[in-house]
């Protein structure tokens, strides 16, 4: 309103101007206001026309700038799958090619010189499919896995070494979980060998540094610290102890000694804790209402003197965990791949991760890994085209010890030969009976040097420990005397040892029965002749392959090269399952492109609807701001004309 409410009577001319003035300059400035909306089509100019509106947008604002780079991302992701899938694709048929000279030469009566120009050719299928493991895009190498700014593959004297680490990079979609970019090679060729599993648990022991989240707990849920209630009769008194500052088991121990006056140290056999308590004493130790850190520590029990032991604490295994937690020394190990043998010295090694450096540093191709439960090592081999074995040196026991030596008492025989296992006869048939003849099932026959034979059924063993458990158990039953002959591992390297005790003048000797290929399979050899103390060692048969399809195609080219039939057929069968692989890695391509392209979709009807949202906020509805700014205008007019009026009259008005 332009006027002057008659509830103040008269007014002084100045006041009226005044007020005229206010009311002009505010319908102005709104005036003013709507024109610039009008002109820049924003609805609000600036933050403090809307507090929380303003707050709203700057939100949107950063997730369409999310949204955006999101956007981007599914771009890049298809075109690193789009040279993935066309790389697949050029390996699926050039192992076809493989597999199809393979197959053509897999017969007998193929003239050896052709072979031998049919292994030209699979040598040049072998380094096209090199260089495609070796694919980059944009600097991305897209068969490295995780590991994507070096190239995945190094041919290092005609063995593939395989660089790359992880499953692949990840790109942000705003899910859950990203879709990876990258393939790990190990996924696509096989580049990595089948695990030497470690074969026993080291379990090492605990000592005052040991971290407590290295301890799997007395449940095998790990340690929750917090406060405990220690009640020692007498005097009867319940004292509350907070360990949810510790970090060591020496921090456990100095709790109970500084805070309560009670002697905890560990258990002499290493597992766990032990609390002293004092003659004529009880100490009862236990968890507050919801708590679980006496539980966890294995001591959640009443001990009275003079002590007693918690539970195993089950310490995992780590890179920091010293050798003198474990249970025996460190000594020399025989690794060998391809060509090359080292006989390592690990007695300098303090802790596991210092083996695993020196295993490292010998530049063969072998890596020392921890299992995923944290209780064992495992080896693994490296490089295509070549063997790897885990031995022992002079009757050591370092590599046993570690539970990595590569034929153990626990190597399956079905790993024997690169999965091809072991021939053992079973189930055999009187032909004339039609009964089953066990007689028939007798793999083979071990004659001394004194004349002294007997014969072997392996039927029914699975690992080399059952196999020599059932050597042994024939001898014991056929020789006059257990102590003519003697059966284990080999110990040098790696194999089987056979050895004549007997003394006698005769040969030494091994005889295949009813046709078994078992003493072939086991790389025993046969007509050993030899006195005293003569030894038949076998080859090692359960040497570690990278399994896969640079591996495989070298198999192949070796085969078509030394004209063997039989190597042939096997190389080819082991390219049908590499062929099996790539297909499910090529649908699994296929699928990833599928998830980025609904994710792109996804993402463009989410930047719709914030920047709708966003649009309401911050953007002007031309309709009411047009109808607010005619109103504007005819009050303006208004408010002019009824100054005019009101500042013009006099005293002689009201008089």
């Amino acid at each position: 309103m332009n006027s002057i409410h008659p509830a103040y009577g008269r007014t002084p001319t100045l006041l009226q101007w005044q007020h005229a003035s206010l009311s002009l300059g505010r319908n102005n400035s709104q005036l003013a206001q709507v024109q610039m909306q009008l002109a820049s089509g924003r609805g609000m100019m600036r933050p403090s026309d809307d507090a929380l509106g303003a707050g709203a947008v700057s939100t949107l604002d950063g997730l369409l700038e999310a949204q955006r780079q999101r956007g981007r991302n599914p771009s890049q992701g298809e075109a690193m799958l789009g040279v993935i899938d066309g790389s697949l694709s050029e390996v699926l048929n050039l192992l076809l090619e493989a597999k199809g000279i393979g197959l053509d030469q897999s017969s007998s009566g193929v003239d050896p010189e052709v072979r031998e120009a049919q292994a030209l050719a699979v040598d040049s299928i072998l380094n096209r499919v090199f260089g495609l493991g070796n694919t980059s895009h944009q600097g991305v190498h897209l068969f490295g896995g995780s590991a994507t700014a070096r190239s995945p593959y190094v041919d290092l004297d005609g063995m593939i070494q395989y660089l790359g680490q992880g499953s692949g990079l990840l790109t942000d979609l705003g899910l859950a979980s990203g879709v990876p970019v990258t393939i790990g090679g190990e996924d696509v060729f096989g580049a990595v060998s089948t695990r030497v599993e470690g074969h026993r648990d080291l379990d090492p022991s605990l000592d005052p540094g040991t971290y407590l989240n290295e301890l799997n707990g007395a449940v095998g849920e790990g340690i929750t610290l917090g406060v405990i209630e220690v009640l020692r009769n007498p005097p009867g008194t319940t004292v509350e102890l907070d360990l949810s500052e510790a970090w060591t088991i020496q921090d456990v121990i100095n709790s109970f000694r500084n805070n309560l006056g009670l002697d905890v140290g560990i258990d002499p056999a290493g597992r766990g804790l032990y609390v002293n308590v004092p003659a004529g004493e009880e100490v009862t130790i236990s968890d507050q209402a919801g708590g679980r850190t006496a539980r966890d520590l294995g001591i959640d029990s009443a001990f009275t003197g003079p002590g007693g032991a918690g539970i195993d604490l089950d310490r995992r295994l780590t890179d920091n965990t010293p050798i003198s937690a474990l249970a025996f020394d460190l000594g020399v190990i025989r690794f060998s791949n391809g060509l090359k043998t080292v006989d390592l010295d690990l007695s300098s090694a303090q802790n596991i991760s210092d083996v695993r450096h020196l295993v490292q540093q010998m530049d063969m191709g072998i890596e020392i890994q921890l299992n995923e439960d944290g209780d064992r090592l495992d080896a693994v081999n490296l490089r295509s085209g070549s063997l790897m074995s885990i031995g022992e040196v002079a009757g050591g026991l370092t590599a046993t010890n570690l539970g990595i030596r590569s034929m153990d008492r626990e190597t399956l025989l079905d790993d024997f030969n690169r999965g091809l296992g072991v021939g053992i006869l079973s189930g055999n048939i009187d032909p004339e009976t039609g009964a089953l003849d066990p007689s028939l099932d007798v793999d083979f026959a071990v004659t001394l040097s004194n004349g002294e034979r007997f014969e072997v059924d392996l039927a029914g063993c699975l690992t080399v420990g059952d196999m020599l458990d059932r050597i042994r158990e024939a001898a014991d039953n056929a020789l006059s005397d257990p102590g003519l002959f003697d059966v284990g591992l080999a110990l040098d390297g790696n194999g089987i040892r056979l050895e004549d005790l007997s003394a006698g003048g005769g040969d030494f000797t091994l005889e295949s029965l009813n046709g078994s290929d078992v003493l072939w399979d086991l790389g025993l050899p046969v007509d050993v002749n030899g006195g005293l103390g003569a030894t038949i060692v076998s080859e090692d048969r359960a040497m570690v392959a990278v399994e896969g399809v640079f591996t495989h195609l070298i198999d192949l080219r070796e085969a078509l090269m030394a004209d063997d039939v039989t190597g042939i057929a096997v190389a080819v069968e082991r390219l049908e399952g590499d062929l099996e692989r790539l297909d499910r890695i090529y649908a699994d391509v296929g699928i990833r492109s599928t998830r980025l392209a609904d994710a792109v979709s996804r993402n463009e009807d989410l930047m719709i609807m914030d920047e709708q949202l966003r649009s309401r906020i911050l953007d002007l509805d031309y309709t009411e701001a047009s109808i607010r700014f005619a109103t504007l205008q005819q009050q303006l007019q208004a408010g002019l004309a009824t100054s005019a009026r009101t500042v013009s009259m006099t005293l002689l008005n009201y008089l």
